[in-house]
Order: C-alpha cells, then structure tokens, then sequence
C-alpha cells in the first residue's frame, strides 16, 4: 500500500479489483471468473474509492476502482513484461530519451466517442500540471507530451529512464489512465466517470456501493467480462463480508487470514490463495533522532522475528519478505540480504553503540482499522522489539490522522503495506518530505538504474535492494501476505493475481 503508497487502504481489496480486472480485462495471470446462474457478479470490498480522478489518489483501495473503468496505454503483466493496450506499438529513440507510441485504431470511450491522440495529450499534460505528486512521482523524467498526430503521441524524457515504460504501464493506473478530453471540459474527474474500460459506472453510493455494467464499446471484445453487471458492495466488516458469501448476498470476497481458516470447510464457499506481491512494512522516519543513525535502524530490523510475524500476524498465509516479494521476478533470497534475519544479540551491540546501552523508546503509528492482521502484526513488533531493549507504545490512528501523521514525517515508526506497482523501483524509492534525506549512495545507484541499459535493469534494482538493506533505508519490509479469494456457488472458478 503505501496507504499512501497505503498503496494501499486494503491490500486483499488489491486483489479485489485486480482479479475483477483481469477477468475483464484478459490477463494471462488469472483464471476467468464466470457466473453460472445470471450475468451480474457480486463482490465486497473493504474500502471505497476515494476520488475517481486518476491522477488524485495515493491510496491503492482507490485504485481498485480505476482498473475496471480506465485504460492506460500499456499495462505489465505479472512477469514484468510490457503489454499493448490502448498503444499498439512504441518506438524508442537510440538515446532512449523519445518514446512514439501509436494509438489503436478504433479505441472508443465507453459512450462511443473516439478515444483519440489528443486524449492521451490532454491527459498525460493534466499528470504533470495538477496531478498529485505521488502520481507525478511515477514520472519524474518526464519533460512533455504532445500529439504528433491523429494517431500518434510522443513522450519526451528529460533523461534515460529504464523504468519508464513499466510506470506507464501500471496494473494500478497511477497517473497514467486516459481520460476524455472533451469529457473533462464540462465534468468533475472526482465524482464523475468516462473511461475506456471493460466497465463503465451505472451509479455510485458513496461508501455503500459501485454499481458498472460491460462496456460494449471496449477495445478488446474477446477479453471482456462474460457476466453483464458488476456490483461492488463497500462493507468495513469483513464478519458481515464472510456471512454475506455465506448466504448468497455476494459472489467473491478477499478475506482476511483467519476467516479463510473459517471457510476452508465450507461447503458453499470455496477459497483461493497464491503468495502475493504486497508487502508488509515498517516506514521509518530517518529524519528524526535516533532514527537518522543506520546502527538504530538496523537494530529495528535484526529485532524482528520474521517468521513468527508469518505465524502469528497472518496465521501463516504470508511468507517473509524484503522490498521486492519473492513472488516478483526480481526478489532476492534473504540470506542474500544481511538484516532480514533475527538477531537479538547483534541489535543490542548495535544499540549500544549507537549511544543506547539501556535501550530506546520508541512510538509506532499504527492504521487502526485497517485490518486485524495489521492489528496482530502491530503487538508482535512491540513484543519482538522489546527483546532487543526497544520499548515500543502503538499510537493507533485512524486513515486520515494516520496519512496526515506520515505526509508531514511525524512519526518514529509506522506500519504500512506497500502494493505491486508496475516499476519494482517504486518499491525501493524514498519518500521525500516523508523521512530524512537520502544517502548519496543509494541516490546514485537509484540513477544508474534508471540511465543504464534496460537489460541490466533487474541486477540494478537487486544491487539497490543490497544497499538499502544495509543502511536499512528507506524502511524495513517484514512479510508478503497471501493473495486470497473466497467464492460462492455462482462463480464456478476463480484464482486470484498475485
């Protein structure tokens, strides 16, 4: 999540429109869902969308709601590779500075009107003019876009930037889903909805309910949903979740570990689980005493016993994890990775001599709500840091005083969960004006990423996760939940995307 990237207010809610996405949108990483009785699916969600304005949201629960009406040029796919949606086909310069993309012939928004090159302009010049700076953050070498012609839109980049095109292509749509120039003249982005989709909004409850049907003008007609409507009810309580899949009131929802142990005898509901991309993490504010010394933050880390966190916060429906998940192409073993595995001893030497023989208190800001794994992960950590001579007190806070505590950097520690975005170097980035500045070192080699040849993209990025496990920067990632799903008897199959 980031919640900010809470990336995140629901991580299973990630899955949520993500499976929902694929089944309409064709990924190859998911298994179709189909309704056996009727055309009309219905699934809960934990968390409703914020804003329907691609460009104006951090939080990933909100993003779930742009995957189904939104397209965006290019999407990536679970293997890290670059797929055509809207653009058909890109040419890049040989000074990888110029990318021309061609936009499909006959792409329509959902009522009909053509989607065209100025759209693509209109609304990539919108990203870099009013778009919030999480969502310009994803494009942060881009200089321009302007339509070449009817068919045709370049990107102008300010430098070499290997990650470019898998920003573009985010399964989350961060800043890049393409909306209606002559559309936006005369409606609110934030209420209001025309996208190129496989669905188009019918209505939406604010907090109770977003009702979409097929977009029969889709671009892709041989991946589009087999059902008709979409019905995407917003319950906070995942008990009244599990008891609506139980008796019929909902087809599909994403539950939390222990009510997937709840259902996994049931003999109406089935559940699905694959290891996921989230990942579970400590954000640490670098930017205040003691946290601004590497000893105190690797001592945080080596506190913690990952594998007990597996057990105890997710009931064993996670797997330990660094910033790159092991279920992405680009994670490392953690024995690679030199404080990933508990060392009490070790945390208490590095303590001391950092200044701290007798320990340190600490507060962590926990998101209060969110789920009662991050509730159960929250007790863990204090108990696990306490070992080590950390004393830890839990501020629980709920979303809005929670985001506003880590915009402004005032925090110690903080939970959050980061999502799968499309540029694993999201990832690995800090979060300026969040924590303290950032080493030189891992500047430099975040650019050598970026500039190098694509080819070396991947080893790039793993030689960044080394170095940043090292200075424990910009924060400390614990665990990779589960991606699950639970299912009544009007869906016939379903698996969840990672």
């Amino acid at each position: 999540m980031r919640l900010t990237r809470l990336r995140g207010v629901a991580v299973l809610g990630v899955l949520a429109l993500t499976l929902l996405t694929a089944c309409g949108g064709g990924s190859t990483s998911s298994t179709a869902n189909k309704a056996s009785t009727g055309t009309k699916l219905v699934v809960a969600e934990t968390v409703p969308p914020q804003t329907f304005d691609p460009i104006q949201s951090s939080q990933i629960a909100t993003m779930y709601a742009w995957q189904l009406v939104y397209n965006g040029l290019v999407k990536v796919d679970g293997q890290g590779k670059v797929q055509p949606e809207i653009a058909t086909d890109w040419t890049i310069s040989s000074d990888r500075k110029t990318y021309d993309f061609t936009i499909r012939s006959g792409a329509k928004f959902s009522d009909g009107s053509p989607l065209t090159a100025d759209d693509v302009e209109f609304s990539f010049q919108r990203l870099l003019k009013d778009g919030l700076p999480y969502a310009k953050a994803r494009f942060l070498n881009l200089a321009s876009v302007a339509k070449v012609d009817a068919t045709h839109v370049r990107f102008q980049l300010n430098n070499p930037d290997a990650g470019f095109l898998l920003n573009l292509g985010s399964p989350f749509l961060i800043g890049s889903g393409i909306v209606s120039k002559a559309w936006a003249a005369s409606h609110d982005l934030k209420t209001q909805v025309l996208g190129a989709g496989p669905f188009e909004v019918v209505s939406y409850a604010p907090n109770s309910e977003l009702v979409l049907k097929r977009n029969p003008n889709y671009w892709n007609p041989s991946a589009a949903p087999k059902y008709t409507d979409l019905q995407v009810k917003y319950m906070p309580d995942q008990a009244a979740q599990v008891a609506a899949v139980q008796s019929g009131q909902v087809d599909l929802i994403f539950p939390s570990a222990e009510n997937a142990l709840q259902l996994k005898n049931s003999k109406t509901v089935q559940v699905s689980s694959v290891p996921g991309t989230n990942t579970i993490r400590l954000n640490i504010n670098s930017g205040r005493a003691p946290f601004d010394n590497p000893d105190v933050r690797a001592a945080i880390s080596l506190a913690l016993d990952r594998n007990a966190i597996v057990k105890g916060a997710f009931l064993g429906q996670a797997a330990p994890s660094a910033q790159l998940p092991g279920s992405t192409p680009w994670g490392l073993p953690l024995d690679q990775l030199a404080n990933q595995t508990r060392d009490v001893a070790k945390a208490k030497q590095l303590l001391a001599g950092a200044g701290f023989p007798n320990g340190i208190s600490i507060t962590l800001t926990h998101l209060a709500g969110y789920g009662t794994y991050l509730d159960r992960f929250a007790d863990l950590v204090k108990t696990q840091l306490a070992e080590a001579g950390i004393n830890v007190t839990i501020q629980a806070e709920q979303n809005a005083v929670w985001l506003d505590h880590q915009n402004k950097a005032n925090y110690d520690i903080l939970d959050n969960v980061y999502a799968f975005t499309g540029d694993p170097m999201s990832l690995l980035s800090p979060r300026p004006g969040r924590q303290g500045a950032t080493p030189p070192e891992v500047t430099a080699l975040m650019q050598k990423a970026a500039q190098d040849d694509p080819s070396a993209y991947g080893a790039n990025l793993q030689a960044l996760m080394q170095l940043e496990d090292k200075l424990t920067f910009p924060d400390i990632a614990v665990a990779a939940p589960n991606a699950m799903i639970a299912y009544g008897p009007n869906v016939t199959s379903a698996t969840p995307d990672p």
